[in-house]
């Protein structure tokens, strides 16, 4: 069933090796918009080329609802953000949090009415509604739970791993309130064949991750 012409259009903020796999997957069934400020990587990927060497371009051919820009003006009509930027350990071995940081200001300025942020990326348990939420209702001048609604599912793809991928991996679910947790769940169930788990709460969806990690 063609459902691209139904369903709000996602934008899958970051293209690396979680980014660009989760473009894929939903871009086999409905629109989405891959979003990287790396512009080498936006030519390389609209060649169906990916350096990383994740996926082939057999692979992003059968993406057929999914374009590629580094553009910021080219997702504001979306509807849905995934945010799925790299969080890595600084020189004090702390979290390096200013991609999210810098994804949420740039998604803030976009935001609309009903839009849903989903945050994807490794954090510690009270990132998303201590600092991810603040930036967005800051630069928005929108409120959570009101004018937008937030989400968060850790992403569990193992780098170089060709069995394990996306719809064979069970996502973790959660949202800033009972009615988005279901939303996002639902939202993961279109591309995870596997299923999902929805989280009592963001804080216990951030802990899985980390978890897992340790």
């Amino acid at each position: 069933m063609d459902t691209k012409k139904k369903l709000p259009e996602i934008a899958v903020i970051g293209l690396g090796y979680v980014g660009l796999p989760l473009a894929i997957e939903f871009g086999k069934i409905r629109k989405v918009i891959g979003y990287d400020i790396n512009s080498k990587r936006i030519i390389e990927l609209k060649k169906k080329i990916d350096s990383t060497k994740e996926l082939t371009k057999k692979d992003i051919v059968k993406s057929k609802f999914l374009s590629f820009t580094n553009n910021i003006e080219d997702i504001a009509h979306c509807s849905i953000y995934i945010i799925t930027v790299p969080t890595p350990i600084d020189n004090k071995f702390k979290p390096d949090l200013s991609y999210i940081k810098k994804s949420a200001k740039d998604i803030a300025n976009i935001l609309k009415k009903n839009d849903l942020v989903i945050l994807e990326s490794t954090v510690y348990p009270g990132t998303t509604e201590e600092i991810i939420i603040p930036i967005l209702e800051k630069y928005s001048k929108l409120k959570l739970n009101t004018s937008f609604f937030v989400g968060y599912s850790p992403e569990r793809i193992n780098p170089g791993d060709k069995i394990n991928k996306i719809p064979n991996i069970t996502k973790v679910t959660s949202g800033s309130n009972p009615k988005t947790a279901k939303t996002v769940d639902l939202l993961y169930k279109q591309i995870v064949k596997v299923g999902t788990y929805m989280a009592p709460s963001i804080k216990v969806a951030e802990s899985s991750k980390i978890i897992e990690n340790v």
